[in-house]
């Protein structure tokens, strides 16, 4: 009888260790996926993926780069030159999607890809008028404040001979200069380039380490986001 009851307590207290054992996994069970995952030794990707990963980051910034100088050298203007670019930030942008590379990391990357979109046809004009740029000086006929930069002012110009220049020029123009003044213009004796002012601020070096630094950042943030992709494969 004695025997009986030392067995029944026994069981009694298994019973209420394993129910105490339950009530707590089950309170703690959020903590402790979340502490199981921290505690999970992270794996190296696997070497398919790194090589797609840079063959993705390399080919998706060398389009940009190459859809935007290629817009430029054909003759558009810097607006059609952006949308080359962002056209090929896009068509990156929509791989990442379809590959489930992540919302934030695909969209820091459709953002880096726009802004070298920008920056890279103003560095391929500076570049392009650099090596065969012709400098002459242009009267001014009119001077506008910009309505898109309250701090800009575009000048309306003409040749020497009264043939009017087409493009008004912003660089070298302010409100100080006034109509019937010179001023020095920088043009592309075969037309592919549009005109641009002269400034004694140099802007070629502050214009590739813009594009060097997006293009680095884009190329980054494409290959993590490749690579983090296998979780979601």
């Amino acid at each position: 009888m004695e025997y009986e009851r030392g067995r029944q307590r026994g069981r009694d207290r298994a019973v209420e260790s394993s129910r105490h054992a339950a009530g707590t996994r089950i309170r703690r069970s959020p903590a402790a996926r979340i502490q199981r995952r921290l505690s999970r030794p992270a794996l190296p990707p696997p070497l398919w993926l790194r090589i797609e990963g840079i063959c993705v980051a390399l080919i998706g910034t060398l389009a940009v780069i190459g859809c935007a100088v290629a817009a430029v050298l054909a003759g558009l203007p810097s607006s059609k030159a952006l949308a080359a670019g962002a056209v090929a930030a896009s068509a990156l942008t929509l791989y990442l999607l379809v590959t489930r590379a992540g919302r934030l990391l695909t969209g820091a990357v459709a953002g880096l890809g726009i802004a070298l979109a920008a920056v890279v046809p103003q560095l391929a004009t500076e570049l392009t008028l650099a090596e065969r740029g012709e400098r002459v000086q242009v009267v001014v006929t009119a001077v506008d404040a910009s309505s898109e930069d309250g701090g800009r002012y575009l000048c309306s110009v003409r040749h020497g001979d009264g043939t009017p220049v087409q493009r008004r020029l912003w660089r070298g123009c302010s409100a100080s200069v006034s109509p019937g003044e010179s001023i020095a213009m920088v043009y592309d004796p075969k037309g592919r380039v549009e005109p641009r002012g002269i400034t004694p601020e140099p802007v070629t070096w502050r214009l590739a380490a813009q594009s060097a630094g997006l293009a680095a950042l884009l190329a980054a943030f494409g290959y993590t986001a490749v690579v983090r992709s296998i979780r979601r494969r």
